[in-house]
């Protein structure tokens, strides 16, 4: 069935409202004019009323025939004369009518949205053309998936000739070129733009009798060469002019050169181009080897690999491979001696330079046998398969043999063969980049095309044959030594075939995968996201490949930063994508990797996630826009400080508010006083604030009190606030000292004191004896005595006694002084006595 490109794409849901209709509530006599307004308003998007700002004017009536509508909660009212008169205040036989919003009915559209997957192939109808599927996403029909199948050239005579020599090939840019002859000896050669569909004839050439004919694919030009039975000519046909062949050279030389005999293979990682070839050796056929360097312009000398120079000993029909990672070159041939026919295998390990001759046997090699036309590949692992067909000694039915290498040394038969018995002539093998192997051939008296298949590398077959054309032969397979193209073994593979029934003539058929696209679906972020502080972007979906054997990358990339791995797997698997970015600080966080500069807010960034595979094919790119909003430090404002005081018991305060421009949660406030570690004052939404500051926690001089507020995503908004304390230093001109005296019997009734003290030094002595308990009750002493000390200079002793009725237990001596000035400086040099 014919199958088309979807791209899918999220739906978005458009809900609108059907306005309900009017229900009669008959005639009512309660509206005043003065609340009616003259219009209403229906909102489809909301699904509410509202009514028109202008209004009937109070003290006037509503005009004959107007209607007016006032709207309570959800219900509209819609009042009208039924006569057709005016409406006045209070009017009787008002018909009024009812609108109620909750009666009114949804109606859902959709439209397409963003992007998620594109490219899907699907048969046709599977999908909507341009709308939403039951599966909830939108589709967009795209282009026809091509089923490729092309008329080359019509006319019975046109000919493949050697069936084992390739004649199809597909050049790097995509395009096909065919190769075939004409009766007249002229080689045409055919190119196709579109896969096979159409074709038209881009040179031609000949040079005598064709015997055979070899087409290769050099990049996006291809060379060709024929044989004209004494020389190999080769041609190069350049896709940049499109033009007529180029001449490039020949090999061989007046020597008879073999018919089917021809191979090429292309090293693209060398640059060198792999000839074989069969021409006489003396009394026989050798096989000769050659190598062309140089941008195909240097001939390297032909090389015999196992000469005979023996009449009925000879080697014929090779084929010429390469596996490019290891520098192994293989030669395949039919080796014919006298009735014994046998397929071998020659190997050179250094690239070509040097052969050890054909000492390896792939099959054959009994008396009466015949083994024909081998036919080589080569696959991505560096695997041989080569096919031939035979016939043995008791039996002339036709049987095709299938045998694959690793080292082109040890040839070993598939655990399931062809059928033995299957009269299949001229088979023909191609294998695609899934390592899936094909074997074309012709039954029914080389007359219908069928094929079997192996998705196992060779190892088990399919064991009935599939038709592919009948009335038709010939078949030629697309070979892709590059391996970037898939066949798929339910497919037909790309061929080349002569068609028997009419219209005759070469026909393509078969439809060619390149590496196919990886393909990704993304289901979040949505687009238009708005990330705040500490949000996350959640990159989820899935990605796959459809090729076998490849690895599939999947990248994302913020805005023009570094792109990022976002998950890695092998290709038919189904591949889960699973990323969370955190926004915080203005920036993208993977963990805790930083993935970006600081984003900007108000502008859209975006998000781009795209699937590359192992032969760089890239998927579709996906992306998301989403904007930020960085997280806001916190506000703080602090009121003006009053201190008051002058002793460091007194406090004052320090207040102010604080806020969150990002309505985070909850902010933190602490003071810091000098080097003191940070004190908590507030913790909550934000508002006002207060602490008491005590004098004593200050120092005499400059002090510093921070104010740090921080919200719930650590951003900070601090205050300095600095403070001078000042000491004051006042002299003292009355200085009162108090002195507990402690009798050792624990009381007493007399006090005897000595003072000593400067003589000019005013002194007042004061003596208090009382019971404890009792307010103290203070005397003042008069000196019964005062004497200069001897010695001394200015110096004084003063005599003091005083008696109580009864012993006392808390006895306080209190001595006061007073000088004029600061410039005195008196001084008490010793108290003592005695008690009783």
């Amino acid at each position: 069935m014919v199958q088309y490109y979807y791209d899918k794409f999220t739906a978005i849901s458009n809900t609108s409202y059907v306005e309900p209709g009017w229900v009669s509530q008959g005639n009512d006599y309660s509206p005043r004019y003065s609340d009616l307004a003259k219009t209403y308003n229906w909102h489809s998007n909301t699904g509410k009323f509202t009514t028109n700002s202008d209004f009937y004017a109070s003290g006037t009536m509503v005009p004959t025939g107007a209607i007016g509508y006032r709207l309570s909660g959800t219900v509209l009212y819609r009042y009208s004369k039924t006569d057709g008169s005016s409406l006045a205040e209070y009017s009787s036989n008002a018909s009024a009518s009812t609108k109620d919003s909750n009666s009114a009915s949804t109606n859902t559209n959709y439209s397409k949205g963003s992007l998620v997957q594109a490219g899907i192939a699907a048969e046709d109808g599977t999908y909507p053309a341009n709308g939403r599927h039951t599966d909830g996403y939108w589709y967009v029909k795209g282009a026809l998936v091509a089923t490729n199948a092309g008329e080359v050239a019509t006319g019975s005579t046109w000919s493949l000739l050697n069936p084992v020599s390739k004649k199809l090939v597909r050049l790097d840019n995509g395009w096909l070129l065919a190769a075939m002859v004409y009766p007249n000896n002229y080689i045409y050669l055919m190119l196709s733009k579109d896969n096979g569909v159409t074709w038209t004839l881009k040179g031609s050439t000949s040079n005598g009798a064709v015997r055979d004919i070899s087409l290769i694919s050099v990049g996006n030009d291809a060379v060709f060469s024929f044989s004209n039975g004494s020389s190999i000519i080769l041609y190069k046909w350049e896709s940049a002019t499109e033009g007529a062949p180029v001449y490039l050279g020949q090999l061989g030389g007046t020597a008879s050169i073999m018919e089917f005999g021809i191979s090429f293979f292309w090293d693209a990682t060398r640059k060198i181009l792999h000839v074989a070839y069969s021409q006489t050796y003396g009394a026989s056929y050798a096989i000769y080897y050659a190598k062309i360097t140089n941008n195909l312009q240097t001939f390297g000398t032909p090389k015999a690999i196992g000469p005979m120079n023996t009449s009925g000993l000879y080697h014929t029909t090779p084929t010429v491979l390469v596996d490019v990672s290891k520098g192994y070159v293989y030669l395949i041939a039919r080796y014919v001696s006298s009735s014994n026919h046998t397929i071998v295998a020659s190997r050179s390990t250094n690239n070509g330079d040097t052969f050890t001759g054909f000492n390896y046997s792939i099959y054959g090699g009994v008396a009466g046998w015949t083994c024909d036309y081998p036919h080589a590949v080569i696959d991505s692992y560096g695997r041989l398969h080569t096919v031939l067909q035979y016939t043995d000694a008791t039996n002339t039915t036709l049987h095709t043999m299938y045998k694959y290498s690793e080292d082109g040394i040890n040839w070993v038969a598939s655990t399931t063969q062809l059928p033995i018995t299957n009269n299949m002539m001229y088979p023909v093998l191609t294998v695609d980049k899934g390592n899936n192997v094909f074997i074309f051939g012709t039954t029914g008296n080389d007359q219908n095309i069928v094929l079997y298949t192996s998705s196992d590398r060779g190892v088990n077959w399919s064991q009935t044959a599939k038709s592919v054309k009948t009335n038709a032969r010939h078949p030629q397979p697309l070979y892709d030594p590059t391996f970037k193209l898939t066949f798929g073994v339910d497919n037909i593979m790309p061929i080349i075939y002569r068609k028997l029934s009419s219209p005759t003539g070469v026909y393509y058929e078969g439809q060619i995968t390149t590496n196919n696209k990886p393909t990704i679906a993304i289901i979040s972020p949505e687009n238009n996201r708005t990330l705040y502080e500490n949000d996350v972007l959640n990159i989820s979906g899935d990605a796959y490949d459809a090729d076998k054997d490849q690895s599939v990358t999947v990248f994302y990339q913020i805005d023009s930063e570094q792109r990022k791995v976002l998950a890695t797997n092998i290709s038919q698997t189904q591949i889960t994508l699973s990323k969370q970015l955190t926004f915080k600080d203005g920036k993208l966080y993977d963990g805790e990797t930083v993935l970006t500069g600081t984003l900007a807010e108000g502008v859209a960034h975006t998000l781009k996630v795209w699937a590359v595979d192992s032969e760089n094919s890239q998927s579709a790119t996906i992306e998301r826009t989403f904007y930020v909003v960085p997280n806001r430090a916190p506000l703080l404002s602090v009121d003006a400080i009053v201190p008051s005081g002058v002793v460091d018991t007194d406090i004052f305060k320090i207040s102010g508010t604080s806020s969150d421009p990002d309505a985070n949660a909850n902010v933190k406030i602490t003071k810091k006083v000098n080097a003191n570690n940070p004190v908590e004052i507030y913790n909550g939404p934000g508002g006002a604030w207060e602490f008491d500051v005590s004098l004593s926690e200050l120092v005499v001089g400059e002090n510093t009190i921070v104010i740090e507020v921080i919200d719930n995503y650590g951003a900070k908004t601090s205050k300095t606030i600095k403070l001078k304390k000042n000491e004051i230093k006042t002299p003292i001109l009355h200085a009162v000292a108090r002195h507990k005296i402690t009798p050792p019997a624990g009381s007493a009734k007399g006090v005897l004191l000595f003072i000593e003290r400067d003589e000019d030094m005013d002194l007042t002595v004061e003596l208090s004896m009382t019971l404890v308990g009792e307010q103290e009750q203070y005397e003042t002493l008069t000196a019964s005595n005062t004497a200069p000390m001897p010695n001394t200079n200015g110096i004084v002793e003063d005599t003091y006694y005083h008696e109580t009725t009864e012993p006392k237990d808390n006895i306080i001596l209190k001595i006061s002084t007073t000088r004029p000035d600061a410039t005195i400086n008196h001084k008490i040099h010793l108290i003592s006595g005695a008690v009783e």
